[in-house]
């Protein structure tokens, strides 16, 4: 322990510029600290400090537990039903592209690192992260062929900067057969959409979002936020090209009758992403939503072209689906869940929601 707030400080300055992937600056002038560290586990943990903005320094230390987490794993502990989990793993396995949203420690991140252990080892994954969390590259026997990029922050005079979308320009030179963002924060998600729309298949990257149907608007603002900014329109028209699934992650704690907590995390919605509508935004189907218990429930099948992707890839529709009597043309709209017919508002002619997807 540090004797004091300087100490503390000096100790913490000291690490920053040491120990990790790139040298960071923690002083009057930054103030703010974000790291990744080589400790407490074979994923090492996350430092978070603040000075002079807090009355005392204060800092965070998370840790990544769980490294060896797979989706069996995630269905043993309720977290992903057996069903919406087949058809993640088909997903990985076909090369499709999917955002996960959700909450702060909803377990966004740790999604992802578990899809990507779905990745066939001769593959090559470039990771692009802020600070490195995913950890693909210590773990040689299922992804030996792993290129980790970790952005650098500016020191105090403006100057060294390395952005999320620097790196994820840098990224498609690099021939990658997969791209996988830790998390989109900024302007950098026209990179990104750019990435996965240009021939890098199978990429997956985590948003802030509190909904799944809410990812298209956050994408939107987001790309305000870019040079020069993206207009609306533009944001939704590359949304529905780029991406093919969105998968939403929910982290619910609770209080007992005697006063213990318990926290559990769950995937509530996967739906599939489709051509833009007359609405004006991209199409959306909810091939799993909600149950009773917030876990999800089969509801509607994919688009043809991509349900057969699926198939190719070992996911049974039929053998994932409730008994007969479910609502068979259950939807999202921007309002919510509709029972409507089941329509693409975006495509010409009749079909079903999502088939129209722009060719790659």
């Amino acid at each position: 322990m540090a004797e004091s707030d300087a100490a503390w400080v000096e100790l913490l300055a000291t690490v920053a510029a040491r120990m990790g992937q790139t040298s960071r600056e923690f002083s009057r002038a930054q103030p703010l600290l974000n790291l990744h560290l080589p400790a407490g586990g074979p994923l090492g943990c996350r430092l978070a400090a603040v000075m002079n903005l807090t009355p005392r320094p204060t800092v965070a230390i998370r840790l990544h537990r769980l490294p060896e987490l797979d989706l069996a794993g995630m269905v043993a502990s309720g977290t992903v039903t057996p069903a919406a989990a087949s058809m993640l793993r088909a997903a990985v396995r076909a090369g499709l592209n999917m955002v996960v949203s959700g909450g702060p420690g909803a377990g966004k991140t740790t999604l992802v690192r578990v899809l990507a252990h779905e990745i066939a080892p001769a593959e090559h994954v470039v990771t692009v992260e802020e600070e490195r969390e995913l950890g693909l590259h210590l773990d040689q026997a299922r992804h030996p062929l792993v290129t980790p990029f970790e952005a650098r922050e500016a020191n105090a005079e403006g100057a060294g900067e390395i952005s999320l979308d620097d790196l994820l320009k840098q990224a498609l030179r690099h021939s990658p057969s997969r791209v996988i963002v830790g998390e989109v924060r900024g302007g950098e998600v026209t990179a990104m959409l750019r990435a996965l729309a240009n021939g890098a298949t199978g990429g997956m990257c985590t948003l802030h979002a509190n909904s799944a149907g809410a990812v298209f608007d956050r994408i939107a603002a987001l790309a305000q936020l870019a040079h020069p900014p993206l207009p609306i329109i533009a944001a939704y028209q590359w949304t529905a090209t780029a991406i093919n699934f969105i998968v939403h992650v929910e982290r619910r704690d609770s209080i007992d009758s005697r006063g213990r907590r318990s926290r559990r995390r769950m995937v509530t919605e996967i739906i599939e992403v489709g051509p833009v509508g007359d609405s004006g935004r991209p199409d959306a189907t909810v091939v799993f939503g909600p149950g009773p218990d917030g876990s999800t429930v089969p509801l509607l099948p994919p688009s043809p072209k991509l349900l057969a992707e699926l198939t190719r890839q070992g996911f049974d529709w039929q053998a994932a689906q409730l008994p007969t009597g479910h609502p068979p043309t259950t939807r999202y709209t921007p309002g919510g869940y509709d029972t409507g017919p089941r329509r693409s508002s975006g495509a010409a002619g009749n079909g079903w929601a999502g088939n129209g997807r722009a060719e790659r």
